[in-house]
């Protein structure tokens, strides 16, 4: 099976450190998920689904995870 090109953890860095005052898209987030926030990228996107706004700080995204693996299963 092949793998999906993951970004450097250098192209990690940068997003971190840019000016995210305005957020960043989720899919830029997702690009870069195991290095940001240590989980894979599908996590990011079920803990992201049903959201209306597109863009988030990383700071939002890591509460976002924590809420989503925090929440029990039915």
């Amino acid at each position: 099976m092949a793998r999906k090109k993951s970004r450097s953890p250098e192209t990690a860095s940068a997003l971190a450190a840019a000016d995210g005052s305005k957020g960043y898209r989720v899919e830029e987030l997702m690009a870069c998920s195991e290095t940001l926030l240590g989980v894979k990228p599908e996590i990011l996107a079920g803990a992201t689904l049903g959201r209306e706004s597109k863009l988030l700080q990383i700071y939002e995204a890591k509460r976002l995870v924590d809420q989503f693996l925090r929440k029990k299963v039915l």
